[in-house]
């Protein structure tokens, strides 16, 4: 029986094929840069093979980027309960959403989004 692969690229991966794409480099001079295959690049671009987090400098260096960009994001798993929150939060009427801001303090970072 064949064994099963991961198909949908990591974090670390998509953002290893969008850096360097951006730079206009080909896996060849990344794998290069890194003394690794290109085949190798291309399996953690793809997701295919986890990038060893000890190489994850290494490979920011040959991308140019802060190592921590490559860091893989936490999943968030919600809860029923949770779930169930904020679908009741988002039903209010917008002047019932602001009062629970300000019930808990958020008033201000209501306003604002995280970027990357």
């Amino acid at each position: 029986m064949p064994v099963s692969r991961q198909s949908t690229p990591t974090h670390a991966g998509a953002m290893i094929r969008h850096y360097r794409q951006k730079k206009g480099l080909h896996l060849a001079d990344v794998a290069k840069a890194m003394s690794v295959s290109t085949a190798t690049v291309s399996r953690w671009e793809r997701g295919r093979e986890p990038m060893p987090f000890e190489r994850r400098e290494e490979v920011a260096e040959a991308l140019g980027i802060d190592p921590a960009r490559l860091g893989d994001p936490a999943p968030v798993e919600l809860t029923s309960e949770d779930r169930r929150v904020l679908d009741g939060y988002h039903s209010l009427p917008p002047g019932e959403r602001a009062a629970i801001r300000d019930l808990l303090g958020l008033r201000r970072a209501a306003g604002r989004r995280a970027s990357c």
